[in-house]
């Protein structure tokens, strides 16, 4: 998913990724945030199962608001919405 914003919308991005990350971390997963040019992105992985991990994306919308995104393209939550992205990761990538 590549994304052209100005660098402040950039750069706020990037923050909320790395909250993100921090809030994962606190729910057992690793998570590195990724950089490329303007591509935003977040490796989260099962802590105990490596196997168990994914991909979400920082982009913004057709209607120009960031969401986080699922590495399949489905919204995710609105990018200042941490903890229910958290949630939301943490479900998908535990095993039943």
């Amino acid at each position: 998913m590549m994304v052209t914003a100005d660098g402040a919308a950039l750069t706020a991005a990037t923050e909320r990724l790395h909250d993100l990350a921090a809030n994962l971390d606190q729910r057992g997963f690793s998570a590195r945030v990724l950089v490329t040019g303007e591509r935003l992105r977040l490796w989260v992985q099962h802590r105990s199962i490596s196997q168990l991990a994914d991909a979400v994306y920082a982009a913004p919308a057709e209607d120009g608001s960031w969401w986080l995104w699922w590495s399949w393209a489905d919204q995710l939550a609105p990018i200042d919405d941490v903890d229910t992205a958290a949630f939301k990761i943490a479900y998908v990538l535990t095993p039943a």
